[in-house]
């Protein structure tokens, strides 16, 4: 770990320039960087959903629509250039069952006093710790540390707020150019426009009206520059 790493004092130049300098190793498996990732997001999720549900109990709302979301849900896992979908069930309180393509892998799932986790799969225990951070997810696994960032790419447009679609800017393909906004939407009751983040043939991907989350595809980009598309492939 570099001592910018430890202190945080991290940002995207930061991560190129050690990519350049080849001076992050990790002597971790891919696949056990993948799985830990995965028990990871799956804990999370299990965890936020539950807490909303219990909220909600909590305030005398008796809806039972997010129940079944914590024992049956699909998360992604981005790792080296390859895009890993897994479907995850809970067979039991600690017992996760991860499915990806024609492979399942049974883990329990236990959590320290200290927030640890601790998963058992293949004969072997491994020791768990992540965070989500702006640049993707830092994920400890045996006391290794290593950067997963997220997956960025240009040519997708995405919401950063929740609310609903007033009306796309330009008509579907047509040009739209860097910086320039290309959709309106409605979020705490105020008209917002959104930028594009790079230059190209807008595809729409919704319809005014539309109820929209962070995160949502708005529309698509046939970039002026396509070299800026880093190919990322799907584990299957």
């Amino acid at each position: 770990e570099t001592d910018d790493f430890k202190a945080n004092n991290i940002d995207t130049s930061w991560l190129d320039g050690i990519i350049k300098e080849k001076s992050v190793t990790v002597d971790v498996a891919n696949d056990d960087v993948v799985v830990g990732a995965a028990v990871f997001k799956a804990f999370q999720h299990v965890k936020s959903v539950t807490d909303e549900v219990m909220e909600s109990f909590r305030k005398g709302q008796v809806s039972t629509g997010d129940i079944p979301g914590i024992n049956s849900f699909d998360i992604e896992v981005a790792y080296m250039d390859m895009k890993y979908p897994f479907h995850v069930e809970r067979v039991s309180g600690d017992v996760y069952k991860f499915s990806i393509g024609s492979n399942e892998l049974e883990v329990e799932v236990t959590q320290t006093a200290e927030g640890a986790l601790l998963a058992k799969y293949g004969g072997e225990s491994h020791r768990i710790l992540g965070m989500d951070e702006p640049l993707g997810l830092r994920l400890s696994l045996d006391g290794n540390t290593i950067l997963m960032p997220t997956i960025f790419d240009p040519s997708e447009l995405v919401s950063d707020v929740t609310g609903k679609v007033v009306r796309y800017l330009q008509d579907n393909g047509s040009n739209v150019e860097s910086g320039q906004p290309y959709i309106e939407v409605e979020a705490m009751k105020m008209i917002i426009p959104i930028k594009a983040t790079e230059s190209g043939k807008i595809t729409h991907n919704l319809s005014p009206g539309s109820v929209i989350s962070a995160g949502d595809l708005l529309a698509s980009l046939e970039l002026k520059d396509p070299s800026k598309v880093k190919k990322i492939g799907t584990f299957d």
